[in-house]
């Protein structure tokens, strides 16, 4: 008797996703999760739908918001090169998105410079931007050529030339892929809360969960609110527990006082 049963193959093609996998043992993080009340956010994105018949985007209020906090805590996305501590002014944030390349989902990575520079407009239309697949102007920091090319190589070759540097060459990082990572996995979890914790190697990761709803007493009344999960993850070896609270504090309470939102509602 068949146990087996029917079942399909196809070529395994994530040696990407495999070496990156192993990069990500370098960093030592401690991790919070945090569950925060945006509900007076949420009533003003539904009132810009009203008003405009458009969605803003919410990751792109999430990476304003981030990218401030981030730049008035700049320890928690600063790197160590040799025996020194590297304090970048710049908050580069590195969003996963998925572009069809050739008819076929293709991970990218869209690295938005200098976002603490940038309005919240501005972040919109660069996210936005990103989410079409004929943008060949919207530029992710390794082409599909280039990991071909890369991934051609033999292993050592590539620890050598590519993961070496990676590890040792934080100017590199940036340039390549940011200081700061943003994964917006909630957007693929719409009505299901909880939170998610994944693996990288920027000196802070900020995943964005789902949102639920919960029974809250405001002003004696008890009320639906809508809550935000959010996980981050700290490089410990650079950051210690007190600017890492710092900047958390900060960071929830732009979420939770719907931050740079004001001028998105008239009513």
């Amino acid at each position: 008797m068949d146990n087996i049963g029917n079942y399909t193959t196809k070529p395994f093609k994530r040696k990407l996703q495999v070496e990156a996998t192993e990069f990500s043992r370098n960093r030592y993080y401690m991790t919070g999760l945090m569950e925060l009340d945006v509900t007076e956010a949420r009533k003003i994105f539904a009132c810009y739908k009203r008003q405009t018949g458009a969605n803003l985007s919410f990751t792109s209020w999430v990476a304003k918001c981030l990218a401030t906090a981030v730049s008035e805590n700049k320890e928690v996305h600063s790197s160590k090169k040799g025996k020194k501590i590297i304090f970048f002014e710049d908050v580069d944030l590195s969003i996963p998105i998925e572009k069809i390349i050739d008819g076929e989902p293709f991970p990218s990575i869209l690295v938005i410079r200098k976002a603490n520079e940038k309005s919240l407009q501005e972040l919109h239309n660069e996210i936005r931007a990103a989410q079409y697949p004929d943008k060949d102007d919207i530029h992710t920091s390794i082409s599909k050529k280039q990991l071909n090319m890369l991934f051609s190589l033999p292993r050592f070759i590539r620890d050598l030339i590519f993961w070496r540097r990676l590890r040792k060459n934080p100017f590199y990082l940036k340039k390549l892929n940011g200081t700061v990572q943003l994964n917006p996995l909630g957007m693929f979890a719409k009505g299901i809360g909880g939170w998610a914790i994944n693996l990288g190697h920027h000196p802070l990761i900020v995943v964005v969960g789902g949102i639920s709803e919960q029974p809250r007493l405001i002003d004696g009344n008890l009320e639906n609110r809508e809550f935000l999960n959010i996980t981050l993850k700290i490089d410990h070896i650079i950051t210690d527990g007190a600017p890492a609270t710092r900047f958390a504090r900060r960071f929830a309470d732009l979420l939770q006082t719907a931050g740079f939102l004001e001028d998105f509602c008239t009513e």
